[in-house]
């Protein structure tokens, strides 16, 4: 591939998340009642939503830097210089992150492996491939609360049993896949060929993990959907909503999947309109509509504007930390 057509390619990537949620916004609000949306979010409690997006934030930030220090001492711990992945160094890497997740939530993986892994001196595949252990930890975590959901209501999707089928084929493939990396490259077998691709830059973090770190990691991916699941719970009842677990179980880990495709800036478009399908049945009063447009617009927004204010202390630091990077200005 040239070096014309992988700049095109680049920024044809850069570009698509800003057309897709024109696009999304466009259908969004020439299909929505406005007048309502407003009533809507007049009505709502909105000290209990902002205590809720703020407080939530401040405490999935703490938690999720916490899971990013366990992930760098498990899988880069060993590896390179010492230090690099305390709490103190990765907690402003992950505020710092939420201003590059607010357009790609890859792209925001890719930022903080990029700096741990140059605090570490490890190559940038290995730390990206380590970041990439925890996006897998979540695919898992979001795939099993999918099926228990299911398991505790599986009216959730009765009327599309096309879902039903497709949520059970990628939680079954994710799982097929979990079990083939404990067997492959987190086993003790000493065959040639797996000692060899154990150790490719890429794939060396996931084997560095074991069995019971694997289920400690997941674990604690589990209960970072969860304290989201609970949040949304919450910001639901202050717009007047009666939220049922089971489909929540079921709905949050489908919003969160379509949440990170890079066809949208924050998921803005692609899951309000998912939202308006999966949170119908919570409106108890008025036209389901208005009610989860409001609730859904207040939310994104609100998450964005408090992940801003947060990461706005650290951004001058990491940012000068970034420049002073070889090749990168």
């Amino acid at each position: 591939m040239s070096k014309t057509s992988s700049t095109l390619i680049a920024r044809a990537r850069q570009v698509l998340p800003f057309v897709g949620m024109a696009l999304l916004l466009a259908y969004f609000l020439s299909s929505t009642d406005l007048p309502a949306v407003w009533k809507a979010l007049q009505t709502a409690d909105i000290t209990r939503f902002s205590l809720v997006v703020v407080g939530v934030t401040l405490a999935v930030w703490v938690y999720d830097s916490l899971c990013l220090v366990w992930l760098v001492r498990r899988t880069l711990g060993h590896r390179g210089k010492p230090g690099g992945g305390t709490f103190a160094e990765i907690a402003p890497v992950k505020a710092v992150s939420y201003v590059l997740n607010i357009v790609n939530y890859h792209a925001a993986s890719l930022g903080m492996a990029f700096l741990v892994g140059r605090r570490k001196g490890v190559p940038f595949l290995e730390a990206a491939g380590a970041f990439a252990v925890l996006s897998y930890l979540d695919l898992l975590a979001v795939a099993g609360m999918a099926v228990l959901g299911l398991l505790v209501d599986p009216t959730v999707v009765s009327a599309n049993h096309g879902l039903h089928e497709w949520i059970q084929a990628v939680a079954a493939t994710l799982f097929a896949l979990a079990v083939l990396s404990l067997v492959l490259l987190q086993s003790g077998w000493q065959v040639p060929w797996l000692v060899r691709l154990r150790q490719v830059s890429v794939l060396r973090p996931l084997s560095a993990l074991g069995p019971t770190a694997m289920l400690q990691g997941l674990l604690l991916r589990v209960g970072l959907v969860l304290a989201y699941t609970v949040a949304t719970v919450l910001i639901m009842q202050a717009f007047g909503m009666q939220p049922q677990w089971g489909r929540m179980l079921v709905a949050m880990p489908i919003l969160t999947v379509v949440g990170t495709v890079p066809i949208s800036v924050s998921g803005i478009g692609t899951t309000q309109v998912l939202m308006r399908v999966l949170y119908a049945p919570f409106v108890v009063s008025g036209a389901p509509g208005p009610v989860i447009d409001a609730f859904s617009s207040a939310m994104i927004v609100g998450y964005i504007v408090v992940r801003v204010v947060l990461a706005a202390p650290f951004l001058r630091k990491i940012t000068a930390e970034l420049r002073g990077a070889p090749g990168i200005r």
